[in-house]
């Protein structure tokens, strides 16, 4: 049907009516007061669209990004070309069935009032309409209005695809609104879930949506929002369920004296209005009405997408730190904590931290067990906090621990024992044949086993203490002013596993770029699939399926469930190979070991007259670097069981949304442990409760991820900013000067060019392959003893981290002068050249 009566629609229609009109629909269906009127549908739109050859004409602009020129090529369409005649007569019977009222005609996109993306104010809506002519030249505007070049860019940012959005356009019955606003059942502005946020003026409530006028403020007491509960008994948190009980108005700001405003009544039924909504569609809801006649008119209602901070789920309260705490807080690398958790990584967190426990106790602290069951078992979390720990006397016996670490051979230990127990409890199984117990009891025997080698190797790592030992004659030896650039320099040149990942990536990239035009250009454009096409991209192929089945367990963005490895999403490693296929010299030990070793000769001679001395600090200076080497190689290995955990998670998704328990596969990481275990045992709750759960989670997250962002990226103890210049660790030696090229994310890692310096909020392992290219390092985050910082050592390039605030205050292309032995980033002019940074770093 090219036409539909609001009345005949519900949320199911959005293919059909768009998500204004299927809202509206469903708005209709609930028995609540909203204007008549109908839709035209986006079939309609598609047709007629269709028949003028739109996607034609588009085509070359939306392919070169040219808003502007795609814009301006449809609009002279809309406005010009004939419309079907099948169309314009069903719009013209339909406002005629209505009575041929003044309309309000609203676009309705199928992208549209979404969950994760409502595109208010992309598309055009007109008031007073009237008459049949005007309605038509109405819904050609708004027609238009899917192609302006606001919301092209609105699409763009969000991954849309233009061509594959349609429009409808609802017609209703104008409403004499004599008050119009805007309801938010939580309020986003003040972060409270507690609370509803109203905006009315009296009039059209567009002037107040669009910003034209500044209507009065009413803030209203409600019941958090927490939805309903999945499990179908308690509450998360014993949050209650949303209710008319206990609305009320806290306060009003009345924006304008004497002006009219709308009696009580009407707000707080509005506000009851917004609940029943809430509930209903089962997030906070962003609600237009009109107060007319005494009574509340709905316009629209759609989830509100930009809550910014407010609190969906409750949250804990920011933790009291003592001194202790704050000191490891500040002290963590963020490497492997970059983003925040989503719930069913607590399950990633009972690995490892019982394990953290084991080696705070090792080392002569004491954690309470049930504080450290509620660290274990905490929901949400703003920042990486570990529990309180109180000094015992056995911290006395920690100098004797720290040396039989150094005797001990903590490879071989990890050769003949640790990594083989890993390998027993993860080899390779097929997963579709276990059934669900089996499939559980696999989970439990990977968690325990890595819990238990984890801390083994926590234990074995206590000879990394030796540092705080080997800085006495260091000082000594150079000064204060420059003992922790030397003791940067004696762990330099260290080669490790994640070396070897770097150099089959350099080789693979040499060879892919030798294979000819075809397979070059095909990972250069981004564009692997073409690689099937010819015999030298099937070899290439091959080969990174090759690369992927020894390294594909690398993990991304953490050891987190819920961070794709390489396997499970390569196209970080597409991204390395095509910034690596100019890269002309492989990663190098070369320059990290001269720096090592004019350290040891420059400490070793200072300290020749202290008989002993000098046998014993390099004696312990190796051992130390060994342990460097054994930290690496085991993280290297240990993903490996976070990987085998994944792949459990992943069947248990697949058969949860086979069996119809879970909407998509991704939802699953939004679950507890608890939950996922209970549900694939057959106590799901029903799909609507589960579609709620998700819902809400996914919202929370949103805030929760935001904060953690701004905590352990946004701010550090050794950070600082004045003027031009920033301040961070200086965790590599050296000084270079070059352009700055920021690298947000993983999906950013071709932007890198070969002699540019990487500006990037944290690095871990999957980062370092950059470091090929990359003449210098800066971060937001980071530290000495990081991935990262190895790395940089071992290639010999200036590393800035924990500079805090980087990828903020230094803009893209920028020249910018690194100096990693004071730990200061200078801020030069912009556009640099690009060689620059590599004539500096030789000379």
């Amino acid at each position: 049907m090219l036409v539909h009566r609001l009345s005949q629609l519900s949320r199911a229609d959005l293919a059909t009516a768009g998500g204004k009109g299927a809202n509206l629909g469903e708005l209709t269906r609930l028995g609540l007061a909203v204007p008549p009127g109908f839709v035209v549908s986006a079939g309609a739109y598609a047709e007629q669209a269709a028949a003028w050859g739109l996607a034609e004409r588009l085509g070359p602009h939306l392919a070169a990004s040219g808003w502007e020129a795609a814009a301006a090529e449809a609009e002279a369409l809309f406005q010009t070309g004939a419309m079907l005649p099948g169309i314009e007569s069903a719009v013209r019977d339909a406002y005629r069935e209505l009575g041929a009222p003044p309309v309000a005609v609203r676009s309705s996109a199928t992208a549209e009032d979404l969950a994760d993306a409502s595109f208010a104010g992309q598309h055009e809506t007109y008031l007073d309409v009237a008459g049949e002519d005007e309605l038509l030249r109405a819904l050609r505007r708004c027609w238009a209005s899917l192609w302006s070049p606001r919301a092209l860019g609105y699409r763009a940012a969000r991954g849309i695809d233009h061509l594959g959005v349609h429009i409808a356009v609802v017609v209703q019955r104008m409403v004499p609104a004599e008050f119009a606003g805007v309801l938010f059942t939580v309020d986003p502005v003040a972060q409270r879930a507690d609370r509803m946020l109203l905006e009315v003026a009296p009039g059209l409530g567009e002037a107040v949506v669009s910003g034209h006028t500044t209507g009065d403020v009413y803030r209203l007491r409600r019941a958090p929002f927490a939805g309903s509960a999945a499990n179908g008994a308690s509450k998360p948190n014993g949050a209650p369920d949303p209710g008319a009980n206990g609305l009320a108005i806290d306060d009003r700001d009345r924006r304008e004296a004497g002006r009219p405003a709308p009696n009580d009544a009407l707000v707080l039924e509005v506000g009851r209005i917004g609940l029943r909504l809430e509930a209903h569609f089962g997030c906070p809801q962003d609600v237009e009405f009109a107060f007319a006649g005494g009574a509340v008119h709905l316009l629209q209602s759609r989830p509100i997408t930009t809550l910014g901070a407010a609190e969906i789920e409750p949250l804990p309260p920011p933790p009291e730190l003592n001194r202790l705490q704050r000191r490891m807080l500040e002290a963590n690398d963020n490497d492997r904590f970059p983003v925040a958790p989503r719930p069913l990584d607590q399950w990633s967190f009972r690995v490892t931290l019982p394990a953290l426990v084991r080696m705070v106790r090792f080392v002569g602290l004491d954690v309470d067990e049930a504080e450290e069951r509620a660290w274990v078992d905490q929901l949400w979390r703003e920042v990486f906090v570990p529990p309180r720990m109180r000094p015992t006397l056995r911290l006395l016996q920690l100098p004797r621990k720290v040396a039989a670490s150094l005797r001990d051979d903590a490879m071989a230990w990890w050769e003949a024992d640790g990594f083989k127990r890993l390998q027993e409890a993860c080899a390779p199984v097929d997963l579709r044949a276990l059934d669900d117990a089996a499939l559980l009891r696999r989970a439990d025997r990977i968690t325990e086993t890595t819990t238990a080698v984890l801390g083994e190797r926590f234990e074995r790592s206590a000879s990394q203490l030796a540092a705080v030992a080997l800085r006495v004659p260091v000082t000594l030896a150079v000064g204060p002013k420059r003992a922790a650039t030397v003791m940067s320099d004696l762990v330099s040149g260290l080669h490790t596993r994640t070396s070897d990942v770097n150099l089959a990536l350099f080789h693979l990239a040499r060879r892919a770029a030798s294979a000819g035009p075809e397979v070059a250009g095909a990972i250069r454009e981004g564009r692997p699939e073409a690689l099937r096409e010819s015999e030298a991209g099937r070899a290439t192929l091959a080969e990174v399926e090759a690369f992927l089945d020894e390294h594909g367990h690398r993990e991304s963005t953490g050891m987190y469930l819920s961070a794709p490895t390489w396997r499970q999403d390569p196209a970080p490693v597409w991204g390395l190979l095509r910034g690596l296929l100019d890269a002309a010299e492989p990663p190098s030990e070369a320059a990290g070991l001269a720096r090592y070793r004019a350290a040891l000769e420059e400490v070793t001679r200072a300290l020749r007259f202290a008989p002993g001395l000098r046998d014993a600090f390099c004696r312990t200076l190796e051992r130390l670097r060994s342990a460097i080497v054994f930290r690496e190689r085991t993280h290297f290995d240990l993903v490996r069981s976070f990987s085998a955990l994944q792949a459990i998670v992943a069947e248990v998704a697949r058969r949860l949304c086979e069996r119809g328990h879970l909407p998509g596969p991704d939802d699953v990481f939004y679950l507890t442990e608890a939950e996922l275990r209970a549900w694939i045992q057959g106590a799901a709750p029903p799909l609507d409760e589960v579609k709620r759960l998700v819902r809400r989670r996914r919202a929370t997250y949103g805030v929760v991820n935001a904060r953690w962002q701004k905590k352990a990226l946004g701010s550090s103890v050794a950070g600082g900013a004045s003027g031009d210049e920033l301040r961070g660790i200086g965790a590599s030696s050296g000084v270079v000067r070059g352009k700055a090229r920021i690298v947000r994310d993983v999906g950013e890692f071709e932007r890198l060019k070969a002699g540019e310096i990487l500006v990037c909020r944290y690095t871990n392992p999957a980062w370092t392959p950059l470091f090929t290219l990359a003449a210098g390092v800066v971060t937001d985050a980071g530290g000495a003893v990081s991935h990262g910082a190895i790395v940089a050592r071992e290639y010999g390039i200036p590393a800035v981290l924990g500079a805090a605030g980087a990828t903020e205050r230094i803009t893209d292309g920028q020249e910018i002068l690194v100096d990693g032995t004071e730990g200061r980033v200078t801020l030069l002019r912009q556009g640099g050249r690009q060689g620059d940074a590599v004539e500096l770093a030789r000379g």
